[in-house]
C-alpha cells in the first residue's frame, strides 16, 4: 500500500502548485478536528453535514463535522490533488481532496471566518462517541 493510499486518496495524487491569485480551498471540521486540521481540504464547499460526509468520508478519520472553514493556498506553493477513496458499495459522491504537507500554516490564508454547516445528519465515530 502506498502513502498516498493511507492519507484516503483512491490513486497517487498530482502534485500542481497554486496559480496567480491563489486557490481557494475549504476545510469541514469538529468535535476533537481543528480548523486547520493536518493539510487537508476540498475544492468544493460542502453545504450540508451530510453532504461534507458523503463526499470525504471525514467521519473515517475522527473528524465530527460541524464547521467549514475556507482558506486561499498562496500562489506559488505546492499542493497535492486527488480523487477520495471511497468503499465499494457506499452511497458517496466522488468528490476531489487536496493535501498539503507541513508546514501549511505558512502556505494558505484564511479569509474570514468560519461557517456553521447544517446539520441534517449526525456524525458518530468509531469508537461510538456522538
Amino acid at each position: 500500500m502506498h502513502d498516498w493510499m493511507l492519507k484516503g486518496f483512491a490513486r497517487k495524487p498530482e502534485k500542481e502548485r497554486a496559480k496567480k491569485g491563489g486557490l481557494l480551498v475549504y476545510r469541514a471540521w469538529g468535535g476533537s478536528s481543528s480548523e486547520w486540521g493536518s493539510g487537508f481540504f476540498s475544492l468544493e464547499k460542502p453545504k450540508s453535514v451530510l453532504d461534507a460526509e458523503l463526499r470525504y468520508n471525514i467521519a473515517d478519520w475522527g473528524n465530527k463535522i460541524h464547521f467549514v472553514s475556507t482558506f486561499k493556498i498562496k500562489e506559488g506553493f505546492e499542493y497535492y490533488i486527488g480523487p477520495v477513496a471511497h468503499g465499494k458499495a457506499d452511497l458517496s459522491i466522488p468528490a476531489t481532496q487536496v493535501y498539503i504537507t507541513s508546514p501549511f500554516f505558512s502556505q494558505v490564508d484564511k479569509p474570514g471566518s468560519f461557517e456553521i454547516l447544517k446539520h441534517d445528519f449526525y456524525v458518530i465515530s468509531q469508537e461510538g462517541n456522538a
